[in-house]
């Protein structure tokens, strides 16, 4: 039996992901899950890809105050206010409507990044994130790649399942999956990047991820995108079947 294990999340996307309870999901994400997103003044998303050292800050929102804690334990707290709307370049060459969100974010975190930094948020309630709302990986599947003992916050997904074979969550693809409360539709596998290298406490490369999925699966990719079809809660210990 395939059940979850593991529930990752955070309000600010490519910061640190941190462990809850539950995940409440409506019909456009998941509540409160990567609703923010940093920009450049080019209008620019920046990512772990681009800024790995991103995965260090921690971030908490509280559907008005929004805290983010810098590595050098720096504490940044204000209201998260509605600014100028602009479009923003995201990631996979796609683009985003966001607003700016005023307040002492762009003097902190540009102090830290050693660049120009904005907090934005995505706009018309959409959640901040890429392609899809949701991703889920099994850890038989991580288990497979024989990286030893590795934390897997690394893959940033929000769904992490116990149960079932390596790389089963694969045959999920264009089915529903029920998951707790939710109903999931599975729509591809994860292709991933050099961000799968770092260690997420310390932003460094410490194992060569990419080139272990190249080996036990042939090609860079590891999990499942999916997008959802029915709302609900999800939580730890909730059984997880393709319907």
């Amino acid at each position: 039996m395939t059940t979850v294990a593991r529930l990752l999340h955070t309000p600010v996307k490519s910061l640190r992901m941190g462990d809850v309870d539950q995940l409440v999901l409506h019909d456009r994400g998941v509540v409160d899950d990567r609703i923010f997103f940093l920009v450049d003044d080019a209008n620019q998303s920046l990512n772990q890809a681009r800024r790995l050292p991103l995965c260090q800050a921690t971030a908490a929102f509280d559907g008005e105050i929004l805290s983010i804690v810098l590595p050098d334990g720096s504490l940044v707290v204000g209201e998260t206010p509605t600014g100028e709307r602009f479009t923003a370049g995201f990631d996979m060459k796609s683009t985003i409507e966001a607003t700016l969100v005023p307040g002492p974010w762009r003097e902190a975190l540009s102090d830290w990044a050693g660049e120009p930094v904005r907090l934005a948020r995505a706009a018309d309630g959409r959640g901040g994130w890429s392609g899809f709302a949701a991703s889920l990986i099994g850890t038989p599947s991580i288990d497979a790649l024989g990286l030893g003992p590795i934390d897997p916050r690394r893959f940033r997904m929000m769904i992490q399942t116990i149960g079932g074979a390596p790389f089963e969550e694969d045959t999920w693809i264009g089915r529903d999956l029920q998951v707790g409360g939710s109903v999931l539709r599975v729509v591809e596998e994860c292709i991933r990047c050099a961000v799968t290298t770092v260690d997420p406490d310390t932003g460094e490369r410490d194992v060569d991820s990419l080139r272990a999925m190249i080996t036990a699966k042939g090609e860079p990719n590891l999990g499942i995108y999916c997008d959802i079809v029915d709302p609900g809660v999800i939580r730890i210990g909730d059984p997880v079947a393709p319907l």
